[in-house]
């Protein structure tokens, strides 16, 4: 009856360190999807401020634009208040800067959103882990008194 009562504890100590892999590779996959999120916020705050510094340069002004590999093109802004942008569904759409801006704007909004469910998913999974943690380590004492 011991040996069945230790093999039962054993059983429970593996699926209670199964469970807390698991818990882990989450955290670590959420961490991602934030690292994600971030560049995106990074990048829809680079076209804001892109926008932005067009509309002040104003009509007819010339610019250089990257092309990649350290290379650049001479452009000449023609119209600063038309931005072309994703709407979605792989659809972009003409609208005004101040459009474009506010699109943007929720986009970021959207994504601050979705991060917040995120972090508060991740310190969810932080708890299960800590409660799985205790667990092993007051199974562990039971197993090493019984030895």
């Amino acid at each position: 009856m011991a040996k069945e009562n230790k093999k039962a504890k054993k059983i429970s100590m593996e699926e209670l360190n199964k469970e807390l892999r698991g818990y882990i590779a989450q955290i670590e996959a959420l961490r991602a999807e934030i690292a994600v999120i971030d560049d995106n916020i990074s990048t829809y705050r680079t076209a804001i401020k892109t926008i932005n510094n067009l509309k002040e340069l104003g009509k007819g002004k010339n610019i250089l634009i990257p092309i990649g590999a350290g290379a650049q093109i001479e452009a000449k802004i023609e119209n600063p208040d038309r931005v072309v942008v994703s709407v979605g569904s792989g659809i972009s759409a003409e609208l005004t800067a101040e459009e474009a801006l506010t699109q943007i704007a929720k986009e970021i909004a959207a994504l601050q959103t979705l991060r917040r469910t995120l972090e508060e998913a991740i310190v969810e999974a932080y708890a299960k882990t800590e409660e799985l943690l205790e667990r092993t380590r007051a199974l562990g004492k039971e197993e090493a008194k019984e030895e």
